[in-house]
């Protein structure tokens, strides 16, 4: 997004699609989330995830008009803590697991990061098709 000015942030990937300014704030709001859903797995046994609906809250104000540097140096920092988190888990840790009620499912912490890192190149692939594609 580095160099993007505001009206191509307002490019979408898809018609009906976010915007790459609504992807850049989902990316915060979607990895504090999981940020925290680590944390809970490593220190509870097998908790319960609250779900959010991620569309609204792509439509929010902030998000669908605010500018990207809100999130950008939130993400860089929450990205630094939990690496840090990360690297600090212990083998054992990463077979511990939380249940996604969404999925009716329980997960490992190994398989959750796998899911996150897939997330994220799924929204870079959205912000890239947008550049492409020049859709408004």
């Amino acid at each position: 997004v580095e160099g993007l000015s505001d009206d191509q942030l307002e490019m979408k990937y898809r018609d009906g699609g976010w915007t790459i300014r609504q992807i850049v704030h989902h990316t915060f709001d979607s990895h504090v989330n999981s940020y925290i859903r680590f944390k809970l797995a490593v220190t509870e046994d097998n908790p319960t995830i609250r779900p959010y609906n991620e569309t609204p809250w792509a439509e929010l104000e902030e998000a669908k008009h605010g500018s990207i540097d809100l999130s950008l140096p939130l993400i860089t920092a929450m990205h630094k803590r939990w690496t840090v988190f990360l690297r600090n888990m212990k083998d054992e840790e990463w077979e511990r697991t939380l249940f996604h009620p969404e999925h009716n499912k329980e997960f490992s912490l190994n398989v959750f990061c796998g899911m996150y890192a897939w997330h994220c190149e799924h929204h870079l692939a959205h912000v890239r098709n947008a550049k492409a594609n020049m859709i408004k």
